[in-house]
């Protein structure tokens, strides 16, 4: 990540472009998995598949 920027009380995370949908994703899940009430499935096994997306394309913008 090239910088982080704190603007109109929110985080903007400035990086490459093919990790804006990633991160998207992932804050989505996210939140969904906050504000949501659980169907028995733990918060991390419903986060894993976008977690991993989202860490994958960080690591290959670093090489």
């Amino acid at each position: 990540m090239d910088g982080l920027r704190i603007a109109e009380n929110g985080v903007q995370l400035l990086s490459s472009p093919d990790l804006h949908a990633p991160a998207t994703a992932y804050t989505r899940a996210s939140n969904q998995v906050i504000w949501q009430e659980g169907d028995g499935t733990s918060v991390a096994e419903r986060l894993e598949s976008f977690k991993a997306e989202f860490l994958a394309v960080a690591r290959r913008g670093l090489d």
